[in-house]
Parts: C-alpha cells; sequence; structure tokens
C-alpha cells in the first residue's frame, strides 16, 4: 500500500474560501468547496472538499468534511469522508471518524480514532520533510560547488 500525502493544491481554485489572520468567527461555517483556515473559529464548521487547518488556526466546536489537513489546532469531534493528515504542530482534542489517518511525529492526539464503521483505526505515522524546504538558502542562491 503506498503512503500518499494530501495535496494542498486545492481541486477548485474558484470553490476555494480562506480565512487568515486575526479573524476571530462565533457561528457555524458550511460549503460546498475547500476551505483554508489560518483564523478561530467557534462553532461548527462543514465542507464538502478539503479542510485546512493552518498552523495559526483553531476551531472550538464540531468538523465535518471531504479530506482534512490539520496543522493547528480542534477541539471537538471531527468527521472526515477519507482522510485525515495529522501534521507535527498539530493539537487534536475530541474523537475523529475517518477512513484513513496519517499522523506525524510530535502531534498532540488526545481522543480516539475510528473509522465510519466504528471500528478502531490504525494510523500511519509519518515524519515531515516539508520543513527542510523552507530552510533558508546558502548565499550565492544555488548548491554548492
Amino acid at each position: 500500500m503506498e503512503n500518499t500525502r494530501i495535496s494542498e493544491n486545492f481541486n477548485d481554485p474558484d470553490g476555494k474560501s480562506s480565512i487568515r489572520g486575526v479573524t476571530r468567527i462565533t457561528g457555524t461555517i458550511s460549503g460546498p468547496g475547500d476551505l483554508e483556515l489560518d483564523g478561530e473559529l467557534t462553532g461548527d464548521v462543514s465542507v464538502a472538499g478539503l479542510l485546512v487547518v493552518g498552523e495559526k488556526g483553531s476551531v472550538q466546536g464540531k468538523v465535518t468534511a471531504g479530506n482534512m489537513v490539520l496543522a493547528g489546532c480542534v477541539r471537538g469531534k471531527v468527521t472526515v469522508r477519507e482522510r485525515i493528515e495529522v501534521r507535527s504542530s498539530a493539537r487534536m482534542e475530541g474523537n475523529i471518524v475517518c477512513q484513513k489517518i496519517a499522523i506525524a511525529e510530535g502531534a498532540f492526539l488526545d481522543g480516539e480514532v475510528h473509522t465510519h464503521k466504528g471500528k478502531p483505526l490504525a494510523p500511519d505515522y509519518f515524519t515531515e520533510k516539508r520543513r527542510d524546504l523552507q530552510a533558508p538558502k546558502p548565499a550565492g542562491g544555488g548548491a554548492a560547488k
């Protein structure tokens, strides 16, 4: 079985919404597309597509999504139709229901993980390698000779 990661390239750029920065929302968010959340939400969120909770993002409430990348904080029940990827910066306090899960080394998870059929699910674990790509490049702008 090949271990694939969820792409953060959204399927439909026109169907993508973003909540960024110091934005704080109290209420319910729902939509047919994708959502990138880097603000605070107190309430429920339901999206049919990909939900990305960024490192600065947080949700306190019920989460429902087609697929999900969690790099921030969620306190509440998460139901994902297909796959959730829990990054090393993530903090998850609550139960997860999904088909597949990948948990990065260093992520915090306080809760249970189940399949949609109610059976316990064994996660895939991974070490994030993307951070190396964000490291500053050496002087001269290229590879060493």
